[in-house]
């Protein structure tokens, strides 16, 4: 099945395309894409510094030219979301925002919310405000209804909830500052960031999706398409059946059996290409002069818009894989932290448990108590240990934590010491 991350993102020299598992870069001059296929299906990812890529057990940091994993981590629990801000990747489940540290995909925080299926409304690189460190927008739907709300991401506090009918689409205007959405009610509604109404807009028909357009809006239904102004009075309208829920910078538009490229000024046909081939997407490019197009046999093609031609995309696997540096540390180490408590006879019960498995992991004692397991120099030798012996938690970077107990011990077959408060393999 094809799902949201079947979509394409926007970077300065290449474009990557991800479907299902694999992610691609695209050359229009010599029609290849590069491709690198990771082990699991892909849940969401975001792109600003890097490509940052959620999937069921790991969170990736890709280099999105090379298509290189420059660093990864395992996840303790399944995650719905991501997005990221200047400093940190936000893991978005039912009940909690995780915080990781971008810079080395450590884990800082987690921030318990209140229990809803949230989705980000806004991305964090788009929101270029002061407050884009410390709140974050989330969306979740009832049949009828959509629940905006903005959390503080220091303390998981509400900041402000609105209840509107069911959103079908929306939009942010980083450069307004201003998001837009599209109601079952067929309602455009103007927003600033702090969701406070600027425009309602009306509009007398029905409609499926839009994009903002010049002075006023594109909108598309199962009639056709709509150019109203930014009152909703209505300029223009072109009727075509388009096969695709989602609109195109380009005006290329996928049918049943055609790929039609309008006049962004008129909205009437400039050329229309008529194809045989069972195509299920139409995706954007770089190139002024090309998209890409996929068919159910899961084919690539870039479409000439000047010509209307259809030219097959050669796949050729990313030569670099994984690339990720073992970095030794001199002044902090890596734990990794299988649990968490409130009740400290519930840490007990943890800590014993593991200790009976010759594992010897400690309790540190802040604000919460803390089961660990460490120290580390190196993130990699950690992650082996931790999949090896079946250790599920999140990996944290810190100051070296004090132990006072020098002791030998297995990991299956393999030997380890702690002295010193480090853990080395013998």
């Amino acid at each position: 099945m094809f799902n949201s991350a079947f979509s394409l993102m926007f970077m300065l020299f290449f474009k990557p395309l991800i479907i299902d598992s694999t992610i691609y870069t695209l050359d229009v001059h010599k029609m290849e894409a590069r491709k690198q296929t990771l082990a699991e299906d892909i849940i969401d990812y975001s792109l600003d510094d890097f490509l940052y890529v959620l999937t069921h057990r790991y969170l990736y940091k890709i280099d999105h030219k090379h298509l290189s994993i420059n660093d990864r981590i395992p996840l303790p629990q399944r995650f719905n979301y991501l997005s990221t801000n200047n400093e940190n990747i936000l893991l978005i489940t039912t009940d909690e925002i995780v915080i990781i540290d971008k810079a080395n995909l450590a884990f800082k925080t987690g921030v318990g919310v209140e229990r809803a299926d949230y989705r980000p409304l806004i991305s964090h690189q788009q929101l270029n405000i002061s407050e884009q460190n410390q709140v974050i927008h989330l969306i979740s739907d009832t049949q009828t209804k959509t629940i905006i709300k903005i959390f503080d991401l220091n303390d998981g506090r509400l900041v402000k909830k609105v209840s509107v009918n069911r959103i079908l689409c929306y939009e942010y205007n980083p450069e307004k500052k201003t998001l837009a959405t599209l109601d079952i009610k067929n309602r455009l509604t103007v927003y600033d960031i702090y969701l406070n109404k600027e425009r309602v807009i009306d509009l007398k028909f029905d409609c499926k999706w839009f994009s903002e357009h010049e002075n006023g809006y594109i909108v598309y239904s199962e009639r056709g398409i709509f150019f109203v102004n930014k009152y909703g009075n209505l300029i223009d309208f072109q009727a075509i059946a388009i096969k695709q829920n989602k609109s195109s910078e380009k005006f290329i538009l996928l049918t049943e059996n055609s790929i039609v490229y309008l006049d962004s000024l008129t909205l009437r046909p400039k050329r229309i290409f008529q194809h045989d081939k069972k195509i299920i997407g139409l995706f954007q490019t770089d190139h002024p002069n090309y998209t890409v197009v996929i068919d159910t046999n899961h084919n690539l093609f870039f479409i000439d818009i000047n010509g209307m031609t259809m030219n097959p995309i050669v796949e050729r696997e990313a030569v670099i894989e994984e690339v990720i540096p073992r970095v030794v540390s001199t002044d902090s180490l890596w734990y990794l932290q299988v649990g968490a408590f409130v009740s400290y006879d519930n840490a007990v019960d943890m800590y014993n448990r593991i200790r009976q498995n010759n594992i010897p992991v400690f309790i540190d004692s802040t604000n919460l108590y803390r089961i660990k397991f460490g120290g580390f120099q190196d993130k990699i030798s950690a992650m082996e240990i931790a999949k090896k012996n079946d250790l599920n938690g999140w990996f944290v970077l810190q100051k070296k934590i004090e132990q006072k107990d020098f002791l030998k011990f297995y990991l299956g077959l393999e030997k380890y010491s702690l002295e010193n408060g480090i853990i080395k393999k013998e």
